[in-house]
């Protein structure tokens, strides 16, 4: 995750009649990566004053932070313990970071949101957030997530090092967020989102001949016992808690976060891939008539085995190294958190 090294602390404006800080714990606190959206962070943490003195906090009551790399665990621990609700601004490897963090601490209580200012924005399109943001904007966002009640969230631990909220992948797809993570880290992209979605595109195009190679084994671990599935020359494999994927397509719509179980998919050919990627950010029900089409399983837990030198993304970040590094990734259930959920919000400003 690209983190700006500036840390700022700031707080409410002039004191309000209403909210005022529990003892020992502000209300809510927001981590802001301040570079994600090509800036957008960085105008949102000032922005953010008037808009929480405008909904009657008082100085102390709320806190915000710039991200600073060389901290970035110092100042995400002491939010996730002197708040009840941690907001983490920015894109899906921001909120990674937060909940990966939290799974180390017993902070059962804490409850976690976040507004989506990155690419894809999977976890806040799963959760409802991505929508209300992006059709209501900031002050709308955050006046529903202040109101807003916690769902049971399925954490997952991988080789008792990493944290994933949202998906594993494998193959393809993998490849084209490795060549962006590679042009983005040597500022070959220019800032904007609109840049990054190009960019995109440009590296399917490359890519799309890309396959898995070599000795690569999928096992699932279901209630029937494991499952093993050899990867060599499938397009991807795509390991899923969420129902949403590659910026908002619906490869899994009856996925859900709270059942203690992971979708998978592995795709052979390129047409299905691009079809059920495509048309099911319109179409979400297509996903059922392409599901006949391709492998689909559900499982309790999934381990790769092998897959050195084959690419690798974690929610949205690329751990191509890391893969190449243990040669397998064991997918294991970990902890729930609370994840402040607007699915079923409706829009109200006043």
């Amino acid at each position: 995750m690209p983190i700006e090294p500036e840390s700022v602390l700031m707080s409410a404006g002039p004191p309000g009649p209403r909210k005022r800080a529990a003892a020992g714990r502000v209300e809510i606190a927001f981590l802001i990566n301040p570079i994600s959206g090509g800036g957008i962070g960085r105008r949102v943490f000032h922005q953010l004053p008037e808009i929480m003195d405008s909904f009657g906090f008082v100085a102390g009551a709320w806190r915000a932070e710039l991200t600073e790399a060389g901290r970035l665990e110092e100042q995400t621990d002491g939010m996730l313990e002197t708040a009840r609700k941690v907001i983490a601004v920015g894109g899906d490897g921001t909120i990674g970071f937060v909940l990966s963090r939290l799974r180390l601490r017993d902070l059962g209580d804490t409850e976690i949101g976040l507004i989506p200012l990155g690419t894809g924005n999977d976890l806040g399109r799963a959760m409802g957030i991505f929508r209300i943001y992006n059709e209501r904007g900031l002050i709308a966002c955050v006046k529903r997530l202040l109101k807003a009640q916690s769902a049971r969230f399925d954490l997952w631990d991988l080789n008792g090092k990493l944290t994933m909220a949202s998906y594993v992948s494998l193959g393809m797809d993998a490849a084209v967020l490795h060549d962006f993570d590679v042009a983005r880290k040597a500022g070959k992209i220019p800032t904007g989102s609109i840049f990054n979605k190009l960019f995109y595109v440009q590296a399917f195009m490359k890519r799309s001949a890309n396959r898995i190679s070599g000795k690569c084994t999928l096992v699932l671990g279901m209630d029937g016992g494991d499952h093993r599935i050899e990867l060599d020359g499938a397009l991807c494999c795509v390991v899923a808690n969420i129902n949403s994927y590659a910026a908002g397509a619906r490869v899994f719509p009856s996925a859900r976060f709270d059942d203690g179980h992971l979708e998978v998919a592995v795709f052979d050919r390129l047409w299905k891939f691009s079809l059920l990627v495509g048309l099911t950010r319109l179409l979400p029900r297509f996903a059922k008539v392409m599901g006949r089409r391709i492998r689909l399983y559900h499982a309790r837990s999934v381990e790769i085995v092998g897959g050195q030198g084959e690419f690798c993304q974690l929610d949205g970040e690329d751990i191509t190294g890391y893969l190449s590094e243990t040669g397998r990734l064991a997918i294991r259930p970990s902890r729930h958190v609370n994840l402040l959920d607007l699915r079923r919000e409706s829009f109200s400003l006043f």
